[in-house]
């Protein structure tokens, strides 16, 4: 589970999340399951360089793994969605926000 306390802490996650470009990658990971970087880059009509910046976010933000694998032709990534759950707590705490 990602566990976000502090607002600011989730930043990376909040980024990964704010395109919609990365949400479809999400959601198509999510539908289809684990797939290569060239067939998520054609499916969705994107440039591998796009992909990879966007795959670069979304993995630093723990949301995807993208792992190497030994292909026909070399090293192939394949991508999947990292299943796990988000908290984020609020920033006012149980105390309440000040009104």
């Amino acid at each position: 589970m990602i566990h976000i306390t502090k607002i600011r802490d989730g930043l990376p996650l909040f980024k990964a999340l704010g395109s919609s470009t990365r949400i479809a990658i999400v959601e198509l990971l999510a539908e289809k399951g684990p797939m290569r970087m060239t067939s998520i880059a054609q499916e969705l009509s994107i440039t591998g360089g796009a992909l990879t910046s966007h795959m670069r976010l979304l993995e630093d933000a723990n949301v995807v793994l993208v792992q190497q694998t030994k292909g026909k032709h070399g090293v192939q990534k394949v991508c999947r969605v990292n299943d796990t759950d988000v908290l984020v707590q609020s920033p006012c705490g149980e105390k309440g926000c000040a009104k």
